[in-house]
């Protein structure tokens, strides 16, 4: 019976110790633009928000060939490693073979020609000239090959993981790509660069007493198609596999945008006789698109109330309401329905514990506009809730008692009082029983005649 009782209370003590342990197991909005965009991909980043979010895209992950826009990196690599602009270096035979044939825009750069990396910086991003980057190639890193070792480690070190470059200029290679995605990652970091900045937005260049206008067409009146007041540089890229490429800035009335474009088609559009190279007015499109539709707009304002969460032991208050922390402002549709606006608790919790402060995190909601999750927004308590000393004793006990460990613990307590009366009340039997034989054996022998002889034993 010991032993029996011994394991009983050893599997309810290693019972209840396994229940005392726990079972283990802001974003912005896309919009599609309301007009003809002939780009494979595109994005368009609001520049005025520190996130940089993509306020359209399309294909953004697609990789494709950058052309020149390959030298947006080159000019990135060589701003990083040399500190003197003004150093002077000279076109070498290696240098200017490399270009020779293959149909790459060049400056004219003659062998045993110097120029500073300064002027050589200008006409890489201004003309897009291919000699101009070779020769920046060997004085950075000895050699194209190892400059391009450069450059895939300056994206690598930015995150871009669909990036591969095998040139300093963009001509065409097929294990040469990227996507608009990394794109813009890459130019968003190139636009902290003051310099590239200065290089890259520059609208002309003059070498040989020639001036060499920017490539952007957007940036020359003469193009009436294509020219777009508003629009700063910075680069362009073509090759007849990469078709036609940008990457342009555009800033009005306070708003700014970026726009890359790339993969898209001379053609035909409008009507026209003539064939458009459509990179230059998808990023106009985009740009006018843009200016003309989106605006900043406060859609929830600071103490706004957006819900609210029930509370645990609170004196006089059994639920907060939750307010926004802060003035929300996010790009949104001009024509903006306030009242259409929806919002979405994200991790509310199903209570607090009081005490409860005024300000205090609670969690955050989604703010949705025509199915699109404009912006998320941080929810704080409204009020102070003082604790109920009272209510949070009742509710531990209550808690305590109507847990699942508890209730276990109690149905196995009440077995093992069943057990155990079951075990005593045998026992009992038991001792009575023998208790009886003992006295029946007493009372015969009482009876047995004097004379009486127990059997032999053999």
């Amino acid at each position: 019976m010991k032993r029996t009782l011994s394991f009983i209370i050893t599997s309810l003590i290693m019972i209840t110790f396994t229940l005392s342990f726990p079972a283990f197991s802001a974003q912005a909005a896309k919009y599609e633009p309301d007009r003809t965009i002939y780009a494979e991909a595109y994005m368009l980043i609001n520049l005025d928000d520190s996130s940089y979010p993509a306020v359209a895209e399309k294909n953004a992950d697609e990789k494709l060939y950058p052309a020149s826009l390959t030298k947006i990196v080159t000019a990135m690599v060589v701003l990083n490693k040399v500190k003197d602009l003004n150093a002077e270096t000279t076109m070498s035979q290696q240098a200017y073979d490399n270009t020779l044939g293959t149909g790459a825009q060049v400056a004219g750069i003659s062998v045993g020609e110097t120029l500073t990396v300064d002027e050589l910086l200008y006409l890489t991003m201004v003309h897009s000239a291919c000699d101009a980057c070779q020769v920046l190639a060997e004085y950075v890193s000895g050699s194209e090959s190892a400059f391009v070792d450069e450059m895939n480690k300056w994206v690598a070190s930015l995150g871009c993981k669909n990036t591969h470059f095998t040139n300093a200029d963009g001509l065409h290679d097929g294990n040469h790509y990227t996507t608009a995605r990394d794109m813009s990652v890459i130019t968003l970091a190139a636009l902290k660069n003051s310099n590239f900045v200065k290089y890259s937005t520059a609208t002309q260049v003059e070498y040989n007493d020639i001036i060499l206008r920017h490539t952007n067409l957007m940036l020359n009146p003469g193009y009436l198609t294509y020219y777009y007041e508003y629009a700063q540089g910075i680069k362009t890229g073509s090759t007849e596999e990469a078709e036609y490429c940008l990457i342009t800035k555009a800033s009005k009335d306070g708003y700014n945008y970026l726009a890359i474009v790339m993969k898209s088609p001379q053609q035909k559009i409008n009507g026209e006789s003539y064939e458009t190279k459509c990179s230059f007015v998808d990023a106009k499109s985009l740009f006018e698109w843009a200016f003309d539709s989106l605006k900043y707009t406060t859609i929830v304002r600071a103490q706004e109330v957006v819900g609210e969460t029930a509370v645990e032991n609170g004196k006089d208050a059994d639920s907060v309401r939750l307010v926004a922390k802060e003035d929300m402002n996010v790009i949104v549709p001009a024509g903006l329905d306030k009242s259409a606006i929806i919002f979405e608790l994200v991790d509310k919790p199903e209570s607090i514990e009081a005490p409860v402060s005024k300000g205090q995190d609670v969690c955050k909601a989604n703010v949705i506009y025509g199915d699109e999750i404009v912006a998320t927004v941080d929810l704080v308590a409204a009020d102070n809730i003082e604790l109920s000393t009272f209510l949070k004793v009742i509710n531990a006990l209550k808690a305590f008692f109507s847990s699942t460990a508890v209730k276990i613990i109690a149905v196995i307590i009440v077995l093992l009082i069943i057990v155990y009366a079951f075990l005593v009340y045998n026992n009992y039997q038991k001792k009575k029983k023998r208790r009886l034989q003992k006295i029946a054996r007493a009372e015969q022998a009482e009876n047995r005649p004097d004379d009486y002889l127990p059997p032999p034993r053999r």
